[in-house]
């Protein structure tokens, strides 16, 4: 190898820089469309998407940036052909080229399926399409909002059925546009239009957005996301009729109720006259026989009551009842007086026998009785009391007599072992130096023996005693 000057040798970083900069000055690489198969996506936490565009015969490297995908108004999935549009350079931390995507957009009729069916699983998932949100119609409006394009054969259709079924209902044309790129934003407008006029002016009793039938991408403002949330803040309920029988979009699944198309949104809208006049003119032949037999039967009433004796001789029915409030009111004061009479019977009887009794006989008898059995009572007790007495006198003498302490004050003691408990009784139990205890008529003293005073031969032991 040749010896190569050193500002000719590049490092790795300066020479992807320098590759950099030749895809930068590339004016057909700065803003640039491609058409690809979405492959290995993913979409980051920080809310850039990763992927790579492929064909038949290559791959593309991809990212984009989370401040560029929040438009887009699908979900990108592996499989999915798009078509995307940016800006192609080079990672210098990898060497490798890739493309920096600006706007993504389905490509094909396909693809707008898909974006419908994302759509249509998200807001279900969201509880847009929930029956338990769906708001009757009123049975008799006044007035009904028209969403639609003020020239297309739709209104007149709305108008004409109007006013063959329902002529008193008042139509509010809210004019949008129904096709193109801008037409779903009119179709907003339209709608809160009627709510703001509602809510000042005379109130709507409820909206139609219609259209007539066409193809996916005719249909297709109808499926945007900004439609059907608008449909589902309305405060008011909501026909939408789009399309034929057969085409189903967004607008339809949010709304209140869906009609298979607008001559059958502005007959459900409102009722059919013929069908009211039909139902008065029933309930009128009903009201009518109703009333006919009411009035039969209190004819038939009436005419007993003329027949009836009461109303024919008065005189005579009053007579009768006079009778029988006579005889009510003899009743009732037998009823009334007849325990009057028993309660003063049975004070009478109670006083006689109160009088019978003679009181104050019985009371000085019962005083005589009472002093003879105080006199018995007395006397009975002094004797009692005296034995008891005597019987206490006598147990206290016997008491004193054998009390040891009043031996003692007769100039005896009582010797005791020093515990103070065992008695001394035999001259044999001491010897000399034993202690004692004597227990004189006042108290004790203590002692010991010194020296015996006497011979044991067949005779007690005389101690001298130490005190």
């Amino acid at each position: 190898m040749s010896v190569v000057p050193a500002e000719q040798i590049y490092t790795v970083s300066e020479l992807n820089q320098l590759v950099r900069q030749l895809f930068e000055a590339e004016p057909r690489f700065a803003r640039c469309y491609v058409a690809g198969e979405i492959s290995n996506f993913k979409h980051h936490t920080s809310g850039h998407m990763y992927f790579t565009l492929k064909d038949e015969q290559s791959r593309l490297r991809a990212v984009m940036f989370a401040g560029k995908n929040r438009s887009i108004g699908f979900k990108p999935e592996d499989g999915m052909r798009v078509i995307v549009v940016g800006s192609i350079s080079v990672f210098d931390r990898d060497g490798s080229y890739q493309m920096y995507v600006d706007e993504m957009q389905p490509d094909g009729i396909g693809a707008l399926y898909v974006a419908f069916t994302q759509l249509k699983e998200r807001l279900t998932a969201e509880g847009l399409f929930a029956q338990s949100r769906k708001r009757p119609l009123p049975r008799y409006p006044k007035r009904i909002g028209v969403v639609t394009s003020p020239t297309g054969a739709v209104i007149r259709d709305i108008c004409s059925t109007l006013r063959r079924r329902y002529p008193n209902a008042t139509v509010v044309l809210s004019p949008a546009q129904v096709q193109g790129p801008t037409a779903a934003a009119t179709l907003v407008r339209g709608i809160e239009r009627l709510v703001r006029l509602s809510e000042e002016a005379e109130p709507i009793d409820v909206v139609i957005v219609a259209r007539g039938g066409g193809s996916l991408e005719e249909l297709w403002p109808f499926n945007e996301e900004i439609l059907a949330r608008a449909i589902a803040a309305c405060p008011i309920p909501v026909i939408s009729a789009v399309g034929h029988e057969t085409d189903f979009t967004i607008a339809d699944f949010v709304a209140d109720v869906r009609a298979a198309t607008p001559t059958g949104a502005a007959e459900q809208a409102a009722p059919s006259a013929q069908e009211l006049y039909l139902k008065l003119s029933q309930l009128k032949n009903a009201t009518h026989v109703g009333l006919t037999r009411k009035l039969e039967s209190h004819r038939k009433q009436l005419q007993y009551l003329e027949r009836s004796r009461a109303l024919q001789d008065p005189e005579r029915s009053i007579s009768t009842r006079r009778v029988t409030l006579d005889y009510l009111e003899s009743q009732l004061r037998q009823f009334a007086q007849r325990p009057l009479v028993q309660a003063d019977r049975q004070f009478r009887s109670l006083r006689d026998r109160v009088i019978r009794l003679d009181m104050r006989s019985q009371v000085s008898n019962g005083r005589m009785k009472l002093a003879a059995f105080e006199t018995r009572a007395s006397g009975t007790i002094k004797t009692h009391l005296s034995t008891k007495v005597n019987n206490f006198e006598r147990l206290v003498a016997t008491l004193t007599a054998l009390n040891p302490l009043a031996v003692l004050s007769r100039g005896y003691s009582v010797i005791f072992r020093p515990d103070g408990e065992t008695v001394v009784s035999k001259a044999n139990d001491l010897h000399p130096g034993d202690e004692v205890s004597l227990r004189l008529q006042d108290g004790f003293v203590k002692g010991r023996i010194v020296e015996d005073w006497g011979g044991s031969h067949g005779r007690a032991v005389q101690s001298k005693l130490d005190i």
